[in-house]
């Protein structure tokens, strides 16, 4: 029996740009006569097991290939446009044909075995798999003809640079990305057996390059390609960046790419420069509100203050909550062939915007002259980004319930307090007339340490299969 490990050496987690590295052992464990079995489930112990024990292992060959899938909800989304404009796209097991007997969790490790007539890794991959492949790295052979005594083990080294140009991981309702490391062997006269472990993937600004023009079978990308050279073209590209990358002053350590990425979301979270709003409604002035930035990291805290002292109007309650605004690109919706252009052009627009709620805080707030917010920020959320089919944002949604002025009586207002002999008593009113008032403040969410993300999430980094 063969055993195939892989080992993530950083992590499931990674930014674009970086180099993922795969630590791939494989080791021949003889079989015991524990698991030796009859098909009638029956302690083969009688058979010839010294034999088994003694055998050399034979692996007809190995591969590693790296994917990005993107599932949409084809009753929104109109998937055969995607294809069309992108041209290397596959679509998998199209018109709900879907292997749900196959279908695992996203972050688990999944194993998966094919029949032996199976003679492609590629096709054999695509299965129990849905939706588009949008990216699909250069399939790196391992080895071939590999052969390993009892006992015996041997390591290879898996590095993938990943496109700056690919789209983060994000799952919703309507749209999924999700990638996929892919681990396949086979032996001879065996079936072909895949190991596959998710990643995620985090973008710096949320937004993917698109910059390269020239179009790539193997690099998927939805909204750009990557440019791809020969050998020859890759060598004379290294040796020039080498020569322009060269300082006077040695001193100079620019990192890399992982150093370079936290570094610019340093420089992004980093600026705290206060806010503050008049929160006013038709009858007056409801509060003032304080921030102190607009672009937070995965995991921050988002910290507000209201000051009621100043208020004319008073508030009774409000709540905050921390919502996503996803918009699919009217190009690739579902258009309805109904005669009727008014439900079509309605039915579009509720399905073009979709609004999540995530977090929540809220307040009763009568009577208080400052109220503080503390709105946490999971890591398991997507930072904002955008590319041509899909744009993520994320608002601060305020709820405020406030004294209803519509009467011009002074009877109305809100009078709690009473002075009696024991002291001041504060009881609350039977009836209040209120009403509620809202408002939608845009914010950024930018990535954090890959480390806390994959904490987050409780990714496997290490899978193991067993041939």
């Amino acid at each position: 029996m063969i055993e195939i490990q892989a080992k993530l050496l950083r992590g499931p987690v990674y930014f674009v740009q970086e180099t993922v590295q795969c630590l791939i052992t494989l080791k021949n464990i003889p079989r015991t006569n524990e698991n030796i079995s009859t098909p009638n489930g029956l302690i083969g112990g009688q058979k010839n097991t010294s034999d088994n024990n003694n055998s050399v292992e034979r692996i007809c060959w190995a591969n590693v290939q790296l994917h990005c899938f993107c599932t949409v909800d084809e009753s929104l989304i109109d998937c055969r446009r995607i294809i069309e404009e992108n041209l290397d796209s596959k679509l998998i097991n199209h018109n709900g044909n879907y292997m749900k007997n196959n279908y695992t969790k996203r972050n688990s490790i999944a194993l998966e075995t094919y029949s032996s007539n199976d003679t492609s890794f590629h096709e054999s991959l695509v299965r129990g798999e849905r939706g588009i492949i949008i990216y699909a790295s250069k399939p790196k052979i391992l080895f071939c003809d590999l052969q390993l005594e009892p006992q015996q083990s041997q390591t290879f080294i898996y590095t993938e640079t990943l496109p700056s140009n690919l789209n983060p991981s994000y799952s919703s309702n309507r749209l999924k990305y999700y990638y996929k490391l892919c681990i396949g062997a086979q032996r001879i006269g065996s079936p072909i057996y895949l190991l596959k472990i998710p990643i995620r993937l985090l973008t710096i600004d949320g937004f993917p390059s698109s910059s390269s023009t020239t179009t790539n079978p193997d690099q998927r990308t939805l909204n750009g390609t990557v440019n791809e050279m020969d050998d020859d073209d890759n060598k004379s590209l290294t040796s020039t960046n080498s020569t322009s990358l060269t300082f006077d002053d040695e001193s100079k350590d620019y990192g890399t790419s992982l150093d370079i990425a936290l570094h610019r979301i340093e420089y992004l979270v980093g600026h705290r420069i206060p806010h503050n709003f008049n929160i006013t409604s038709s009858f007056g002035r409801v509060a003032k509100f304080f921030i102190f930035k607009t672009v937070y990291r995965l995991g921050e805290d988002i910290i507000g203050l209201f000051d009621f002292t100043e208020g004319l109007v008073k508030c009774i309650r409000y709540s905050v909550i921390l919502q996503s605004e996803e918009k699919i690109s009217e190009h690739y919706l579902v258009h309805s062939s109904s005669s009727s252009s008014t439900t079509t052009s309605t039915t579009a627009k509720k399905s073009k915007i979709n609004l999540t709620n995530h977090t929540r805080f809220h307040e009763c707030c009568l009577n208080m002259n400052h109220s503080p917010m503390i709105l946490p920020i999971p890591f398991t959320l997507t930072p904002s980004f955008a590319n041509d089919l899909i744009s993520l944002k994320w608002n601060l949604h305020f709820s405020f319930v406030i004294e209803n002025n519509n009467q011009k009586s002074t009877n109305t207002s809100i009078n709690l307090c009473t002075e009696t002999e024991d002291g001041r008593q504060t009881l609350a009113p039977r009836q209040l007339q209120v009403q509620v008032m809202t408002w939608d403040f845009p914010i950024k969410i930018v990535a954090t340490y890959p480390a806390h993300v994959a904490k987050g999430f409780q990714m496997a980094s290490i899978g193991t299969l067993n041939i």
